[in-house]
């Protein structure tokens, strides 16, 4: 058997969700700063104001200490750790921008939570994810995708609540959550439906891209995935007797279509005013 050191262990060493809550929250109960001004620790400023974040959340809920202990009684695992997240980083985002909160106190949050956010890095580069900002100022963990990214920046453009969807499928509380992911899809296929003779009509699209029948196929087959496997109309056809996974499967698989067509239209409107630009320099 091959000895192992130190380093080799602990990069050998699983990803535990259940430690890393913990960690966190005792990083948030025993934290202090070593100067004269600053006493009390992170938990100890969460309590003290949660009144205020109350109200503005409208939650049932007294302090931060009852929020802690409800999902360290009700939940493990990444679902507890990722929501606890997502909670003490809006939770902390308030505070610091709310003008009753004393300056003392602030001071407290912008000294001593960085050092909460390099754990949240670290876990969330351990796991794939990342966070991102949604337009009403909500910061959400989802699966790390770069196409999702890139199509949610497109969509921005011209739809904020399509392009928020867009990151929201991949959000870590829908794996297994088949009704929101058709729902999801489901207005995806709308956004998308008025452009498909865009899409198809594009000459510069077609020269990159299979076509069959005048239709590029890769968007003629995405529109026959929505419309036969359960996501635009509620019959099944093609995906009759699937199991809730193989469904699954077959809505992330069509998730991921869809972001290559959108991406394929920013590509073809690109390629387009490309095209203009070279003729308008042959004059």
């Amino acid at each position: 058997m091959t000895r192992k050191n130190y380093f080799d262990l602990i990069q050998d060493m699983g990803f535990d969700a259940d430690k890393e809550f913990e960690m966190i929250s005792i990083l948030i109960s025993n934290s202090k700063e070593k100067l004269p001004n600053i006493t009390e620790s992170l938990s100890s400023v969460f309590n003290r104001n949660f009144w205020l974040y109350e109200n503005y959340r409208k939650i049932q809920f007294r302090s931060y200490d009852d929020v802690k202990n409800y999902f360290e009684n009700n939940f493990s695992g990444n679902d507890r750790l990722f929501a606890y997240t997502e909670f003490i980083i809006d939770l902390n985002s308030f505070l610091i921008s709310n003008s009753d909160v004393p300056t003392f106190s602030k001071v407290t949050l912008m000294q001593q939570f960085p050092k909460i956010k390099e754990r949240i890095d670290y876990f969330l580069a351990k796991t794939n994810h990342e966070l991102k900002k949604l337009e009403d100022g909500r910061q959400i963990i989802i699966e790390k995708n770069v196409y999702a990214s890139e199509v949610s920046q497109i969509v921005s453009e011209t739809n904020i609540q399509e392009a928020m969807k867009i990151l929201e499928y991949n959000h870590f509380s829908n794996k297994g959550n088949t009704k929101r992911k058709e729902e999801i899809l489901f207005s995806l296929a709308k956004y998308l439906e008025p452009l498909e003779k865009e899409l198809n009509a594009s000459e510069e699209l077609k020269e990159v891209m299979k076509v069959n029948n005048k239709k590029i196929i890769a968007v003629d087959k995405l529109f026959e995935m929505y419309n036969k496997l359960d996501v635009r109309h509620p019959e099944r056809q093609y995906n009759d007797g699937c199991s809730d996974e193989e469904l699954e499967q077959w809505y992330d698989d069509i998730y991921t279509s869809t972001l290559f067509v959108i991406l394929s239209l920013d590509e073809a409107r690109i390629l387009s005013r490309f095209n203009k630009l070279k003729l308008s320099n042959q004059k």
